[in-house]
């Protein structure tokens, strides 16, 4: 005959805690720049500075209001990412992206974007003509590497900011 054992656990009962998830620290960009150079440029910045943009790019006016257009049918059927962030430059051919920020603020599903010109264009009123279209910042491209990592950061903690969370992390 075997014995009846009893076992008892000495371990306490598990918990169950209720964390709240972490905040994605990552934002989305859209660039919209006819320039390769540039848009390599301003990724390298960013892993640079430990600034956690994820990408999507056009390399024409007229690719980035056809990616915006998609996105704007598709939101009629299902969820969509939209861009938390529209990185535009002025000076491209055929279209100017004067032309993507007239879309967009023309765009009912679109004008609440927040739209950052970035670019090299020099002319006098490059800058009142942007911000006339509803752009919400103006920006020259820096010359400097450094300077490109720094106004990406700067453009980041902003963001993140206006979302109401942190900034990037700083490198060691």
């Amino acid at each position: 005959m075997i014995p009846e054992v009893t076992v008892q656990s000495a371990a306490p009962a598990p918990v169950i805690a209720s964390l709240s998830p972490e905040p994605d620290p990552h934002l989305l960009v859209f660039h919209v720049n006819d320039s390769t150079d540039d848009q390599v440029l301003f990724q390298a910045a960013c892993r640079k500075g430990n600034v956690p943009f994820n990408w999507h790019v056009a390399d024409s006016a007229e690719k980035g209001i056809s990616y915006l257009r998609t996105l704007v049918g598709h939101a009629r059927e299902m969820p969509v990412c939209w861009p938390d962030l529209i990185l535009l430059d002025v000076v491209m051919p055929i279209r100017s992206g004067f032309e993507v920020l007239k879309f967009i603020r023309a765009t009912p599903e679109l004008k609440h974007l927040p739209v950052v010109i970035f670019t090299a264009a020099l002319q006098p009123d490059c800058e009142k003509e942007s911000m006339r279209l509803g752009a919400n910042l103006f920006l020259l491209k820096p010359l400097d590497f450094t300077a490109v990592v720094e106004l990406a950061r700067d453009l980041y903690k902003l963001m993140r900011q206006i979302r109401g969370q942190g900034g990037p992390r700083e490198e060691g």
